[in-house]
């Protein structure tokens, strides 16, 4: 029986002499992985919905444990971002993680409608891409369940501090200027995480702090209604989203890399 989803196409690769294996991740049903049978051929009729980036309404059956490709339609291909390699290799570093934080059989509207979403943004350049990649970041570490609590000082409970704060990474809370003084002075060490990870400090602004909350708590259409007066203060708020993610995920990301060697300053 033929059965119909709309999905995104977040990974493709060759498989056998002529055929195609997409991962699309999908609202109800999280990631699935199709096999389009003839779809490397330049005469396929597949061939438009085996790109990456492309998000279309997929036609398939199931046999033999898989499920086939049959048809289908194209919504949106995100074509332009082949246009640019700063917003391309941006573009590839989020599916990779939408990849990372999905699962086959799991529901994740919120994951499909924000990765959607932020391609729309890097396509229109909506936002400068250091935001839009740190916005991402930080809905992901909140869809995973490992977002810090940034609303106050984890020792004073100050709310607001124009000197600043140290995110602490592997403990998931900030501590304001004043207080690591205070350690500083006392010579009290920081408490490890009950991994005995070693401590990571990353400095984040007050400005910084209210976009980490604001992003926390956004809907995925308000995500990106935000900004930063300049692009020190913007670049210091990027590294500690990625610093953030990087540590608690403990991995690598190949597209991450390949942002970081063509992204324009």
């Amino acid at each position: 029986m033929k059965k119909v989803i709309d999905g995104l196409v977040i990974k493709e690769i060759p498989y056998g002499e002529n055929d195609r294996l997409l991962t699309v991740i999908t609202a109800d049903e999280g990631k699935i992985l199709f096999c389009a049978k003839g779809a490397r051929s330049p005469k396929s009729k597949l061939l438009p919905l085996c790109r990456i980036f492309t998000y279309a309404n997929f036609e398939y059956y199931e046999r033999s444990g898989r499920k086939w490709l049959s048809g289908g339609s194209v919504n949106d291909s995100f074509f332009a971002l082949n246009s640019d390699i700063s917003g391309f290799a941006l573009a590839s570093y989020v599916l990779q993680l939408a990849d990372e934080i999905t699962g086959e059989g799991v529901p994740c509207p919120k994951v499909l409608q924000m990765t959607l979403n932020t391609l729309y943004a890097i396509e229109n350049k909506l936002k400068p891409l250091p935001l839009i990649k740190a916005a991402y970041e930080i809905f992901a570490i909140n869809d995973s369940g490992f977002a810090p609590d940034v609303t106050e000082c984890c020792e004073c409970n100050v709310q607001s501090s124009e000197k600043g704060y140290f995110l602490d990474v592997m403990n998931g809370h900030i501590i304001c200027q004043a207080c690591m003084d205070k350690r500083s002075a006392n010579a009290v060490a920081l408490p490890v995480d009950r991994f005995q990870t070693s401590n990571i400090l990353v400095p984040i602004d007050e400005m910084s702090r209210r976009a980490w909350q604001y992003v926390l708590c956004a809907e995925p259409k308000r995500i990106f209604a935000f900004g930063f007066p300049d692009k020190d203060t913007l670049f210091a708020f990027a590294r500690s989203t990625e610093t953030y993610l990087i540590n608690h995920l403990e991995r690598d990301f190949e597209t991450l890399k390949f942002y970081h060697t063509v992204k324009e300053e």
